[in-house]
C-alpha cells in the first residue's frame, strides 16, 4: 500500500514540476523561416507563460548586431517595434526571463523578400 502512495505522489510532483516549467514561444509574428514580402513594423512573440525579455537584437544577413528596446513588463505577448527593414535575411535573437527565473533563449530567422 506504501507503494502506491508513494507512486501517486511521485505522479503529482512530476505533474508540478511540468506546470513550473519556464515560457517557450508558442508563435512569433514574422514567423521563424518565413519569407515575407511587407516588412514588418513590430515583432511578435507570444509565449507559453509571463516573460519578460531581458535582450534584443536584430542582424540581417551577416550584418552586425543591432540592439533593440524591450519592454520592461512581464506578460504572455510581447510586441516591440522594429526600425525600418530592406530586403535581406533576418536573425532576431532574444533572453527571456522567465516566471520561474530561468533564462531562456531564442531566435526567430525570416527572409524579407523584394
Amino acid at each position: 500500500m506504501r507503494l502506491k502512495h508513494w507512486a501517486a505522489g511521485a505522479l503529482l510532483l512530476g505533474a508540478t514540476a511540468l506546470t513550473g516549467a519556464h515560457a517557450h514561444l508558442e508563435e512569433a509574428t514574422p514567423a521563424d523561416h518565413s519569407v515575407i514580402r511587407t516588412a514588418p513594423s513590430a515583432l511578435v512573440l507570444r509565449f507559453s507563460e509571463s516573460a519578460r525579455l531581458t535582450a534584443l537584437w536584430l542582424t540581417q544577413d551577416d550584418g552586425p548586431k543591432r540592439k533593440l528596446e524591450v519592454p520592461a513588463a512581464s506578460q504572455p505577448q510581447i510586441t516591440v517595434a522594429l526600425p525600418p527593414l530592406t530586403p535581406g535575411h533576418y536573425l532576431i535573437s532574444w533572453r527571456a526571463l522567465s516566471a520561474d527565473g530561468h533564462v531562456v533563449p531564442g531566435q526567430v530567422r525570416f527572409t524579407l523578400a523584394q
